[in-house]
């Protein structure tokens, strides 16, 4: 049977439907990743914010536009939080949660709702097939934190670590140029099983693939970890979660940090690696910010110098603590979006004019309108032609800043 695997939302997602591709082949199915005619498609959603949720019900519709005689299989955050949503609608026949997401493979003849209990501790032991120019690898998955705007933790519950046998030897097998660490919140690694995210990395220093990590929590930046991570063949990227640079506003959000905590993190970092790239996400127009406390964010945002912020206008999330509170007007928030968004523009010009002139590891990825394109070690993304092949690690000469990146010649 020929089996599409469609994904929305975070790596994780992505990952955990490259783990029911290779499950459905291991069954033999006719299956890969991606939306494209098939008589079965598994759509492996997602609900961060409730437009998320409403893509998600649109997919089945996309589906039966391929193939109006398609069954279609509907898993992840989306029908954990609503299985009902989709129960109705023409051609699904399967509704599962987070929990189990391979389970599908056995159910394709199926019709049921089968929302399982999402379990207290890692079961996934099937590596997932990689269809991309750098490999995923799933360390854990839930969270704990329970900000109080996101419903991420209701619906991917609570924290649990994968082993790390298990990391290294899915690492090795990838046998990617490039592979990344993710996870739900990879900070909490290790806390429900007794190991810790510095074990990891020294387990990891064998493997000849470059590694590059998920988000991660300020908190967890120690010199245990970073000299661990100094050992490796790293790229030095950190994305470290923000969300506000106000420590009230912290407050409110429940992250469990200040400002100060955010900014020792970050100047731990740039011991270590003086030439890193750090990102990180920022909420405006949370419930209750005033100017002044958004003024801080800004002024806190161009303190740190970061490389490249994702800016969010706040969207309350039904199931948050805060989906009650008191929001801002939309035209508010749409302005500070726009105003903490050039300062972005600025900071991101900033970081990419420091690396004009010095030679950097590109892994290569897609030729488009007459270039390749590629991504440094730093996340930096870089144009360039040559005589290059995806999935190749190439030395680039840094020229110019250009379009979301750099332009650069390759260096033979």
């Amino acid at each position: 049977m020929v089996i599409s695997v469609f994904t929305l939302g975070c790596k994780t997602n992505l990952y955990e439907s490259g783990q029911i591709v290779a499950q459905l082949t291991k069954d033999g199915h006719d299956a890969f990743l991606g939306l494209k005619k098939a008589d079965v498609f598994v759509l492996n959603t997602c609900a961060i914010t409730q437009e998320a949720e409403k893509k998600s019900r649109q997919l089945v519709a996309r589906a039966r536009k391929l193939n109006p005689q398609c069954k279609v299989i509907v898993v992840g955050c989306a029908s954990q939080k609503n299985s009902s949503q989709f129960v109705d609608i023409p051609n699904v026949t399967v509704v599962k949660g987070v929990a189990n997401k391979i389970a599908v493979s056995q159910l394709v003849e199926s019709m049921c709702v089968d929302v399982e209990a999402v379990p207290t501790v890692y079961q996934e032991h099937l590596n997932a097939v990689q269809e991309r120019t750098r490999a995923f690898v799933k360390i854990q998955d839930g969270c704990n934190n329970f900000c109080s705007y996101c419903i991420v933790p209701y619906l991917r519950g609570r924290s649990r670590s994968r082993q790390i046998c298990q990391i290294v030897e899915e690492v090795k097998q990838a046998n990617s140029a490039e592979t990344v660490i993710i996870g739900i919140d990879i900070s909490q690694f290790g806390k429900d099983t007794g190991q810790s995210l510095a074990e990891l990395f020294t387990a990891l220093q064998g493997c000849k693939t470059r590694l590059r990590l998920g988000s991660l929590e300020a908190s967890v930046v120690t010199d245990e970890v970073l000299q661990a991570l100094s050992k490796l063949n790293f790229c030095p990227h950190f994305h470290l979660s923000l969300q506000s640079g106000c420590d009230s506003v912290l407050k409110r959000m429940n992250r469990k940090y200040t400002t100060e905590q955010y900014l020792e993190g970050v100047q731990k970092i740039r011991k270590y690696f003086p030439d890193a790239s750090i990102t990180t996400d920022v909420i405006v127009g949370f419930c209750g910010e005033t100017e002044q406390e958004f003024e801080q964010t800004c002024q806190f945002v161009q303190k740190v110098g970061f490389a490249d912020v994702h800016v969010f206008p706040y969207s309350p999330r039904q199931g948050t603590v805060s989906y009650n509170w008191q929001d801002l007007p939309a035209g508010v928030k749409t302005q500070r979006a726009t105003q903490l968004g050039a300062i972005k523009q600025q900071l991101k010009r900033n970081f990419e004019q420091k690396f004009v002139g010095t030679t950097q590891s590109v892994l290569v990825e897609e030729q488009k309108n007459g270039f390749w394109q590629g991504y440094t070690k730093q996340y930096l993304r870089v144009y360039f032609q040559g005589n290059v092949q995806s999935g190749q690690i190439v030395e680039v000469k840094i020229a110019e800043p250009y379009l979301d990146g750099v332009k650069g010649e390759v260096v033979l």
